[in-house]
Order: structure tokens, then sequence, then C-alpha cells
């Protein structure tokens, strides 16, 4: 069969004009596999999209246990790759020539370019359903470079129309008692009639709607994150990061089933609160494919480095051990700065520095927030009142001359309180002060301290034990002054911390997470020096064993 008519017996490319055909047959290119052959492996990010023009070749996949299963066979006239060349995305399967298999591919690079050339030939194009919400998501504002999405979709319409019939009710309920003041020979006038039936519940509509489209769940490259968002009331975020990710399930209902809507379960390994559930999820399934098969590929990823590095780690050992390239000492592995504040003086706790009075500053290593200066208001409303009333009180007295013989008494009252006053106010804000979470390149800490010498709580988790970080934004005072609670959930018995009230948590979660990837690196890096220098031992033990006696060691 020609190119052409291969091309056009793709579901893909079955829409196709004749010239976009005989366009996209220009750039396509013609390659003979042997029997055993490998065309494509799973988990590697691919550009290719191959069509089988003869031959057989079967398709593999390895589950989380490392167990590679068939999962199918392509025969002549089928297709593999479609992600690869639509998205760039990594294979979802490894596919090896079972015969002799002459195979059609289109690289993703040409096929751009053509897209570019002829706007229409997207158009035509069959794509499937999944693929083309991944390509419209890509192309959504405001995503970080360093991140892109994957996959965002909102609730399933069906979970805006649920709640119409709240607003229906009220139309009947105001109708009725618009209908029972009319009986009762009360006019209250058609503009209010109006309002009443109309314009109230035609508000509540806008509201759900509105609060229907705020709402989302989405995928990137690195995390998960569903966001429920109540205008001016409420912003909750929970996220998890894709490594952390356990296992995904798929919990379908009867009228789910029906109208193509389901639940999305997603488990860490956090001790509290290790599950998330993405309720009214339209395709749920396409959904936990996007997430299962960008956990792989990042697992995948991270294999292939390791074996990159111990495979050129050997070959260089096995140069510097036969002599043929000098020997390197051995790297220093730099620890993680030391964590936490470090012990102040008397004076220095008493007025610390003017970027230690700070909401939030940076120390060294770390990073150190409170909570927003509101909280500090809601701690001294009474007592800076208290001491400015008693300083003015103080000040009348003393240069009144209308008390008479109350004036002393009253004088020596303000006096002897004063001093409390201000203890009070020092107090508060103290306890202001002594209240701090700090994030390290390690770890996270929760300080909660009262002044003097009384109680302190301190709570550390290294940062690897992090499953799930979550941001919520309780009512309408707190988004609109921008503060909130981050939820850290860690595995083991640490438990959740809970950073509260700090301003712009987004801003906080997103440092959480950068010093997470950090301190990811230094792990990788400080394995990596390890087996170094535990290869090295082998090797030169190796070499003592198999040396003839009296012969000089190599290297």
């Amino acid at each position: 069969m020609d190119e052409v008519a291969r091309l056009k017996s793709i579901p893909l490319f079955a829409r196709l004009s004749p010239d976009n055909l005989a366009r996209l047959a220009e750039i396509s290119t013609w390659h003979p596999y042997p029997k055993d052959a490998l065309l494509c492996r799973q988990d590697e990010f691919g550009d290719t999209l191959y069509i089988i023009d003869s031959g057989e070749a079967i398709l593999r996949q390895t589950d989380q246990r490392g167990l590679e299963r068939p999962v199918g066979v392509l025969k002549a006239g089928q297709s593999f790759g479609d992600d690869a060349l639509l998205l760039g995305s990594a294979y979802s399967a490894s596919v090896q020539a079972l015969t002799l298999v002459e195979a059609v591919g289109i690289r993703k690079a040409e096929f751009d370019r053509l897209k570019q050339e002829r706007p229409q030939l997207e158009k035509q194009m069959r794509i499937p359903r999944l693929i083309k919400e991944q390509l419209r998501t890509r192309a959504l504002p405001g995503q970080d470079k360093d991140e892109p999405w994957l996959l965002r979709r909102r609730r399933h319409w069906f979970a805006l129309a649920r709640r119409l019939p709240i607003a229906l009710i009220a139309a009947v309920l105001f109708f009725l008692v618009a209908l029972g003041l009319y009986l009762l020979g009360l006019d209250i006038g058609l503009p209010l009639v109006v309002l009443l039936i109309g314009v109230l519940p035609l508000g509540m509509v806008i509201w759900f709607f509105l609060d229907w489209r705020n709402d989302f769940y989405l995928v990137t490259e690195q995390r998960v994150l569903h966001r429920e968002k109540t205008l001016f009331l409420s912003d909750r975020q929970d996220e998890a990061p894709l490594d952390r990710i356990q296992q995904t399930n798929v919990v379908d209902e009867t009228i789910g089933n029906l109208l193509g809507f389901g639940n999305l379960e997603i488990y860490t390994a956090a001790s509290v609160r290790g599950k998330m559930t993405w309720d009214c999820l339209p395709d749920p399934k396409g959904m936990k494919a996007v997430i299962d098969r960008q956990c792989s590929n990042l697992r995948s990823k991270s294999l292939q480095t390791r074996l990159r590095t111990n495979r050129e780690e050997i070959r260089q050992e096995l140069l510097q051990q036969t002599g043929r390239a000098p020997a390197k000492a051995p790297a220093p592995i730099a620890p993680p700065p030391p964590d936490g504040p470090k012990k102040q003086g008397f004076l220095s706790r008493l007025w610390p520095s003017r970027p230690q009075r700070a909401a939030s500053y940076e120390l060294a290593n770390q990073i150190v927030w409170r909570k927003h200066p509101f909280f500090l208001l809601k701690r001294i409303y009474l007592a800076l009142p208290s001491l400015l009333l008693l300083s003015a009180a103080i000040l009348f007295i003393a240069v009144s001359e209308s008390l008479g013989d109350s004036r002393l008494p009253l004088l020596l009252a303000c006096i002897v309180l004063w001093p409390a006053a201000l203890f009070w106010l020092w107090w508060q804000w103290e306890d202001y002060q002594n209240d701090v979470y700090i994030v390290t390149d390690s770890k996270i800490i929760d300080v909660e301290k009262k002044p003097l010498i009384f109680a302190e709580q301190r709570r550390e988790a290294d940062l690897d034990k992090i499953q799930n970080i979550n941001l919520d934004k309780p009512g309408l005072l707190a988004n609109l002054l921008n503060y909130g609670d981050v939820k850290i959930e860690t595995a083991g018995a640490t438990g959740v911390f809970t950073f509260d009230g700090v301003g712009r948590p987004a801003e906080v979660q997103r440092e959480i997470y950068r010093r997470i990837e950090q301190y990811k690196q230094w792990q990788e890096l400080r394995d990596k020096e390890q087996r170094k220098a535990e290869m090295s031992a082998w090797f030169q033990e190796y070499d003592k064993m198999t040396r003839p006696p009296g012969q000089p060691a190599n290297g």
C-alpha cells in the first residue's frame, strides 16, 4: 500500500484532504525493523508516530512492580505514538517487532512545521478527546514555564445542575410569599415581586455558576492539585507531588456511568489524611491514565538517570584501577547547613533586629514566617488602647487641678496600672514574635513558645517525609488580606504541621516545594558519592585478590 493510502487508513488522519495527505506523506519516513527489534521503549520521551505497514509488533507495559506484560499486538494499518507526535510525551508501552516489520514514521519536529505551514491540517485531524484536552490545557495562560500543565478539568456539569433546584425552590417560595401577601390584601408592589421571584433566584444561579467555574483539578509535570474556591469567601488548594503518589482508584456510580463522570481517589503515605478525592470528575479513567503515566515517567526518568550515572562511575573506576586514568580524590559531600535559629541572648530576644521582627525573613539557609500582622492586631487591640488611655490619664491628672482630693489617689492608681498595661502589651508582642514557622534546606520546624521561661513546643520533620501540602484561606477577610493556613502532611508519627495564618500562603507553599526539590538533589548527590566510594573499595579489594604476589597495585 502506498504511503498516502496508508496514512488515510489511520483514524487520526482519515479526514485529511488529499492535498494535506500528500504533504504529510512527503515528511514521512519508511523504516524496516528485523524480528525482535525495539521500535520504542516505555517511558522514553519520544517524537515519532509509528504506523505499521506490514508485519506484526507486540506492545508490552511494565507495571509498578517492574513486571513487563504483553498488552496487545499491532498489525498492518495500526499505529502507536499519537501522544508522542502531538504532545511530545513519553511512550506508554514498549513496541517490539514479532516479525519483520515495515513501518512509516512521522517525527514531531517536521509535523509541527507542517502544522504551522498548513493551519487547517490540525482542524481536519481526528484527535482523541483526551489528547485534545491536554493540548488545550497546555495553551492556558498562567502556567509556570518550569512546571507545564498536563491536564486541567472542572467538575462535570452535573455538579452544577444538582444545585440549580435550590434556586427553583427559592423562586417558588418567594412566589408563594408574594401570593400570600396579595391574598391578605397587602400590596407589596410589582418591583418587589419581580425582585423576589426573578432577580434573587437568578442571582443564586449566577453565584452557583461562578462557584462551579472557580473549582478545578490539575495535573502538572510534578504534582496534582485540587482548587476549591468560593468567590470572596474561601480558597483552598490540596496538592501532592507525583512522586509521593502510591495509588489511584476510580470509583463509579450509576448516574456517573450514565453521564460520564466519577470519583478519582489519590493515595499518598501521609499519616493523617493520605487520600485526596476528586469528585464529579469527567472521564476519571482518562485523568487516572494521565496521572499514572506521568508518575511512571518520573520513576523511569529517575531510574534511567541512576543507571547512566552508575555505568559512568563504573567505567571511570575501571579506568583508574587499570591505570588508564589518573586517580581522583573523592569529592567531599557538604552536609546541609545546620537547622533552626541560633540561640539568642536576652537582649536580642527582647528586641530583635529589624528583619527578624518582620512577618517573614530569610536568615542564612532558612526562611522564617510568622502569622500575618492581622493576628498581632487581634492580640494587642485591648492592651495598646489600655496603655494609651492610662498614659493620657496620667498626663491629664498631673496637670488638672479640678479633681481636688481624689487627684492623688487617681494618679497613684494610674501609675500602678501603667506598668501592668505595658507588660501586657509586651507579653502579647513577644508571644506573637516567638511563634515561628521555619523551613531550612533539610527540615520544616514549627516553634510555639510563650514569653520568658514558660512553655516551648518545637516540632520538626525532614523534607523528604512531606507527602501533601494544602492551602486554605478561610473566609472573606483572609482572602482580602491574603493570609491563610498551610497544612503540611508528613509520613510517620510526625503527622500534620499547620502554618496558621501566614501571609501570602501560596508563596509559602511554593517555597516549601522548592526546598523539597533542592533537598532531593542533595540526597541524590550524597548517594552518588557514597556509591562511588563503595565501588572504589570493591575494586581495590578485587584487585588485591586477583593480583599475583609481589606485583604492585594498579593506579
